[in-house]
């Protein structure tokens, strides 16, 4: 009877911990909110310029009127960049994003307008306030530092998938 009671005791304490431990991954902190932020800021932009890490030469070519350039290997399919763009926004995020900033698969090779830009926010230096809540979306108001020293507010959505949180709006931080 010791060893059944033992037993169920430690049934009973494992069910325990693991709900508490579920429930802790379940929130998203501030300095959780900002890391992903910077993150996805990095992905925003890593996916415009085409590449993640090393430039390459981008061939370019007209398309209806604007000028388009490929993407470097390492995103030249929708396949490739829809992926490493998940690691931080949601589907929904990147088929809009995609869309909107006109990115087109030509020659069986992904490509985009070609444009200048870059990032002048600091993200990983920003300031939080969480403005909405539930158990699997949240809403964060950022103010975020530039590199001039002004400051720009964002409202940033981040919605639970699977075990992570991700940003559901492409360009949300740009």
């Amino acid at each position: 009877m010791k060893k059944v009671s033992f037993i169920l005791m430690s049934i009973i304490l494992f069910f325990t911990l693991s709900t508490g431990t579920a429930a802790a991954s379940a929130s998203l902190s501030n300095a959780q909110a900002v890391k992903i932020a910077a993150n996805a800021s990095d992905h925003f932009w890593n996916a415009l310029h085409g590449y993640k890490q090393t430039p390459c030469v981008q061939k370019t070519f007209k398309y209806k009127g604007l000028d388009y350039s490929y993407l470097c290997k390492e995103f030249d399919t929708k396949t490739k960049l829809s992926k490493y763009l998940s690691e931080v926004y949601t589907n929904s995020a990147i088929n809009t994003g995609l869309t909107k900033y006109k990115f087109i698969t030509y020659n069986g090779k992904l490509a985009r307008p070609i444009g200048d830009g870059g990032s002048m926010l600091e993200w990983n230096k920003s300031k939080v306030k969480l403005t909405y809540q539930r158990s699997n979306v949240r809403s964060y108001e950022f103010t975020v530092p530039d590199v001039e020293g002004g400051t720009v507010k964002r409202k940033v959505t981040f919605y639970k998938s699977g075990s992570q949180w991700k940003i559901n709006q492409f360009d949300a931080v740009q």
